[in-house]
């Protein structure tokens, strides 16, 4: 994989500008990429395997929630491609907040009356920097889609999440990091009669790996 990445700088150039996402679910949005380092996204196979399933549970939602947006794909796919009335979207980090509203002028979407982007931390207790599930719960309505990926404390939130948990038609897409945190996610969402799917890695991720930096990575997908 070495010697095709040294190819692939020799030929793709670098710095990110804005291109067009050509596959897969995200395909005609537009996002500020660098092809050296995320050329997937680009060709649409970033989380290929989770695609189906986004597609089928955001289908009819009328609140969609990204916890974790991070460069913003996830909101803008609700925004762009779903009938979502009300997008919440959090993301704490300076940084990515600036590309995600770089991302949201790229396809017109800087200030859209359906977004309500939220620079705190969604967490157990109530804090400057910080609001708690409770705080959502009261501003959503069923059907509803929440996809979360924080690196790491995914349990810990879901520990804090009864008021949305315990809602009618709550759809859950999670990201975890290990063994023992997917593991934990699980149980937590079956004590409260979800049903759980574990989304995994395609057999050609041993040909085109994601190259993430932990070597346990894949989604849950909890429906009651």
């Amino acid at each position: 994989m070495t010697f095709l990445r040294t190819i692939k700088n020799a030929v793709v150039p670098a710095g990110a500008r804005p291109r067009t996402v050509q596959a897969g679910a995200f395909r005609g949005i537009r996002l500020n990429l660098d092809l050296r380092s995320e050329s997937q996204f680009y060709v649409g196979l970033m989380e290929r395997e989770l695609y189906p399933w986004l597609q089928r549970l955001s289908r009819g939602a009328r609140i969609a929630v990204d916890v974790g947006a991070a460069h913003g794909e996830y909101t803008l796919y609700f925004l762009m491609k779903t009938a979502a009335e009300r997008v919440f979207s959090f993301e704490p980090d300076p940084l990515m907040v600036e590309r995600l509203l770089v991302n949201l002028r790229l396809n017109g979407l800087e200030g859209n009356r359906r977004l309500e982007l939220c620079t705190k931390f969604l967490r157990s207790e109530e804090g400057p920097d910080q609001v708690t599930p409770a705080w959502l719960a009261e501003r959503i309505l069923g059907p509803c889609l929440i996809k979360i990926d924080i690196d790491g404390p995914e349990a810990e939130l879901l520990r804090s999440a009864a008021a949305l948990l315990t809602l009618p038609d709550v759809r859950w897409l999670i990201e975890t990091h290990s063994v023992a945190l997917e593991n934990e996610c699980i149980a937590i969402l079956e004590s409260f009669g979800y049903a759980v799917t574990i989304v995994r890695n395609a057999w050609w991720r041993a040909i085109v790996p994601e190259l993430r930096p932990l070597e346990h990575n894949r989604w849950l997908v909890a429906t009651k």
